[in-house]
């Protein structure tokens, strides 16, 4: 399995939380006149409403002058969402010191989206920060234990590849699975292929299947084409080629190279199927070749090395 260690990687997908509903939100007009004299829940409230576009427009720049306000009295939900603003350089000057200083602050408050950003940056080695993974692993533990899913997708992937602590399948199969339960679709496409090969945990085809497909059913690609394979090889499934091409092809109209090569193979193979047992086990055996290939490809990809971290972060959107 490769897992890169000398470079720094960020090991998990950085997601926002659910913001407000567009019933719900608070009206801009009365979080201005109360932020306008000094109210820091409100400051906070509107900085969210600027930047999500909520009742507004959206303006980033806005949303960090309220979040700045509401975050230099203390504010912990601003104090992310600030750094996470010139983590990405949205509204403000691109700055990851400054970024890293606000997420430090709202760490040390027990703001478990903080932990989890002040974890990536330690993975990443940014904000002036060494790469170290042992001290990315400590802050990914306090913000899984508060039930942050991508920090425990990220501490699951630094545990299944032992980094910064020592190698645990089991205990990344186990991360990876309340991560899942969660919601994380990351995870939940993890863990079905951790299901499906007894890694940290026992095979399990059916819980394979299962979880692949509620990761399909939020259109992941890479769920979609593990459908497709279960389905092509009768994997906890009886064998259906109709329904492996109907899911291979989702997978590949949302751009998944693998996906796109597996419905050609299975339209090669109806034009020129094998004419000995001897091919079929052959052509059996490269499948498979691929598809291991495909999954350290998935593990290095959803668990250690992101691509588009860049501005993003885990963001606070909730009501405090």
């Amino acid at each position: 399995m490769r897992f890169p260690r000398r470079s720094c990687v960020l090991v998990y997908t950085l997601l926002s939380l659910p913001a407000w509903g567009a019933n719900t939100f608070p009206e801009v007009s009365h979080l201005l006149k109360r932020a306008s004299k000094g109210d820091v829940d409100a400051q906070f409230r509107l900085g969210l409403a600027y930047e999500k576009g909520r009742g507004t427009t959206q303006d980033f720049a806005e949303a960090a002058r309220w979040y700045q306000k509401a975050a230099d009295v203390g504010n912990p939900g601003a104090q992310v969402n600030l750094g996470r603003l010139y983590l990405g350089g949205q509204g403000v000057a691109q700055d990851r010191t400054i970024a890293l200083k606000w997420f430090r602050r709202a760490a040390a408050q027990g703001k478990p989206e903080a932990q989890a950003n002040l974890g990536s940056m330690y993975a990443y080695g940014q904000g002036g920060l060494s790469c170290d993974y042992a001290e990315a692993a400590r802050w990914f533990a306090k913000a899984a234990a508060q039930g942050v899913p991508q920090a425990e997708t990220s501490l699951a992937a630094l545990y299944l590849a032992g980094l910064g602590v020592p190698r645990d399948p089991a205990r990344a199969a186990r991360l990876y699975l309340a991560a899942a339960n969660h919601g994380n679709l990351d995870a939940q496409v993890v863990i079905a292929w951790m299901y499906e090969n007894g890694l940290g945990i026992r095979q399990d085809l059916k819980k394979s299947l299962k979880w692949n497909r509620a990761a399909a059913q939020q259109h992941h690609p890479r769920a979609l084409n593990n459908l497709g394979y279960l389905y092509e090889r009768g994997l906890g499934v009886p064998r259906d080629i109709g329904q492996a091409a109907k899911f291979f092809a989702q997978a590949a109209e949302l751009g998944l190279a693998e996906a796109q090569r597996n419905l050609a193979i299975l339209e090669w193979r109806k034009k020129h199927p094998p004419k000995d047992n001897d091919a079929a086990e052959r052509l059996a055996r490269d499948e498979e070749s691929d598809k291991a290939n495909s999954n350290i490809e998935l593990l290095d990809k959803s668990s250690t090395a992101v691509p588009g971290m860049e501005g993003k972060a885990v963001s606070d959107d909730h009501l405090i």
